[in-house]
């Protein structure tokens, strides 16, 4: 899928904040969403807005910095073959899905091949090129490639990255996105459709120091009025996508704050 570079316009997506909410006494954070995620399975889903509650949940095996810089995230390291058509990845250690069961490679060769092979999924094309996935040790993946591919290791920054549980995944087949388990700071809860999805920190989750707070619920609010409504009454703490008519009086409350950052477009 070919992507561009370009400053974030607001009223594609913004994220606003009270600067109150998110002080340390702050427990639950409340995400106000411009419409209803699709399935939550990596695997299978489409939306932009999954993408939000997947980065919360699902941990990659590789993430995007704030200067757009690829970055290990479940991997430590990675090197590429003389010929372009081998990736060999190492993973970091003691990290552990939220069902308990441990993150290794061969939960990196399951999760790659669902990919590439569950019915309906929309990763298959951004994996097109892999055409095997070898498990050379616990912590050590290679994926071979039928041909070179560059755009690989911002694949599996995304969607195509995420690890999902194989215990869990294979008991559920296509009922996995109604409860999820992957390797990410924060679990499944519940989620009720068009009303919330709520996730709870993951105690054993391998960053845990960088988490600060117990649980994140998502809203769906498709009113761009009503989603700023909430927020400036305190019932949310960030919001996705604002009105660019709506600017000039965001900018003039002194309990709002606008974030700008550089995105990825596709």
């Amino acid at each position: 899928m070919p992507t561009r570079i370009h400053r974030l316009r607001f009223l594609l997506a913004s994220f606003l904040f009270m600067t109150a909410a998110v002080g340390a006494q702050a427990q639950t954070l409340h995400i106000g969403l411009a419409e209803d995620p699709d399935v939550l399975d990596p695997t299978l889903a489409r939306t932009f807005v999954g993408r939000i509650v997947f980065s919360a949940m699902c941990d990659k095996l590789f993430d995007i910095d704030d200067k757009l810089n690829i970055v290990p995230q479940l991997a430590t390291g990675y090197q590429w073959s003389a010929d372009g058509k081998a990736l060999t990845i190492k993973l970091r250690s003691g990290v552990k899905f939220q069902d308990g069961e441990t993150m290794d490679a061969a939960a990196v060769k399951y999760s790659i091949e669902r990919h590439k092979t569950m019915p309906g999924s929309n990763r298959r094309g951004e994996l097109a090129p892999v055409s095997s996935v070898d498990v050379i040790d616990p912590s050590t993946v290679r994926l071979n490639l039928s041909a070179p591919f560059a755009p690989l290791l911002a694949q599996l920054a995304d969607r195509a990255g995420m690890i999902v549980a194989p215990k869990v995944a294979q008991a559920e087949g296509d009922k996995f996105g109604s409860k999820p388990v992957c390797a990410g700071p924060y679990q499944f809860v519940e989620r009720v459709a068009q009303d919330r999805i709520v996730l709870e920190r993951f105690p054993d989750y391998w960053n845990k120091s960088a988490i600060h707070f117990d649980r994140i619920v998502y809203l769906p609010i498709p009113d761009s009025t009503v989603r700023l409504a909430n927020l400036r009454s305190g019932q949310l703490d960030f919001i996705e996508r604002v009105a660019a008519s709506d600017l000039p009086q965001i900018k003039g409350d002194s309990h709002l704050q606008v974030s700008k950052i550089t995105e990825i477009g596709y």
